[in-house]
């Protein structure tokens, strides 16, 4: 018999809207059955425009709905450690945004309850379920690009706090636990671990350098990974120009995303030259989450972006803060 994930959205927001909130209807064995939001109105009209069969305004009624078997919770990271142990407790599956928590203590507690529960948590770091890095990753392992040594992170944007799509809770530490390394950094230290392995340790900065905020803008970090490979990175919110690179070099090598959300993924080697591939990107970011998620339910496929996982990005996270 084919499981099916039966979903309850908390958190209604822009994130719901446009990225994680599609493929939990789209995706084959996946169903929108209700939404949570504080504001009514607001609740009805996603739900409305989204195919959901209820709006509730209360977490423990959303929580109580027996035909709900899983919760995407897309609140802000102040919220998500008490939402996911609620969740837990009422025997739902989670996916739960990023950042995990506001701390590694807050991430165990996570993983805890639901290990406890029986229930299967899983982060959404949805940039390691891209086609193009997936496929870097298989070139990766088939050694396309030799023994690999070195993985590059340029990711850079200028935050203006005062657009009204963004809001300003996530230049308020209070909410959002830090700054553009909590927000950013995060989706590329869980992408860095998804492609090069577990990290022996950190060291870097996350510092205030322009922005007049309580938060980091800018973050710069090294990791040294335990196959002994190293990584280094950037994240900055205060530099005028896009750029979103993901490199990785070998000793035959290198592979490289530029810019990592377009699809495009460049092998380069000195016997071969330069090869490129154009991967179809998929329809919404959270499809291959909520995909392998399903995946997991239904026939034990491993999640790629599990609490555990999400536990580990976080204390890198919080060894860079200390540094």
């Amino acid at each position: 018999m084919t499981a099916t994930l039966r979903w309850g959205v908390l958190g209604c927001g822009n994130v719901a809207e446009h990225k994680g909130g599609p493929p939990l209807y789209s995706v084959d064995d996946s169903e929108l059955i209700a939404v949570m939001r504080r504001d009514q109105a607001k609740a009805e009209d996603f739900a409305e425009r989204h195919g959901a069969k209820r709006a509730y305004t209360d977490v423990d009624k959303l929580l109580s709905d027996d035909e709900i078997n899983a919760i995407y919770i897309a609140t802000p990271p102040n919220l998500h450690c008490e939402q996911t142990i609620q969740a837990a407790h009422a025997g739902k599956h989670i996916l739960c945004e990023k950042p995990m928590a506001m701390s590694v203590n807050e991430c165990q507690q996570m993983v805890d309850a639901c290990r406890e529960a029986g229930v299967t948590l899983m982060l959404a770091y949805y940039r390691n379920h891209y086609p193009n890095i997936e496929k870097l990753k298989a070139l990766m392992t088939d050694g396309a690009i030799g023994d690999v040594v070195l993985a590059r992170i340029n990711c850079t944007g200028y935050y203006n706090p005062n657009r009204q799509d963004l809001k300003n809770w996530r230049i308020n530490p209070e909410i959002s636990g830090g700054g553009v390394l909590m927000d950013i950094g995060s989706h590329r230290i869980s992408l860095l671990q998804y492609l090069m392995g577990d990290v022996a340790s950190v060291r870097g900065y996350a510092e205030t350098v322009h922005l007049d905020a309580e938060v980091d803008d800018s973050a710069v970090f090294s990791l040294r990974f335990e196959s002994g490979a190293h990584a280094v990175a950037n994240i900055n919110w205060n530099v005028g120009v896009g750029v979103d690179d993901v490199e990785v070099y070998g000793t035959k090598g290198c592979l490289r995303c530029s810019p990592l959300n377009s699809g495009n993924l460049t092998l380069e080697t000195k016997s071969a030259g330069v090869n490129e591939f154009s991967q179809t990107p998929l329809p919404y970011t959270h499809t291959g989450l909520v995909q392998n998620f399903v995946n997991h339910i239904r026939t034990g496929e491993p999640i790629r972006c599990t609490g555990e996982l999400g536990l580990q990005t976080n204390a890198i996270i919080a060894k860079i803060m200390q540094d």
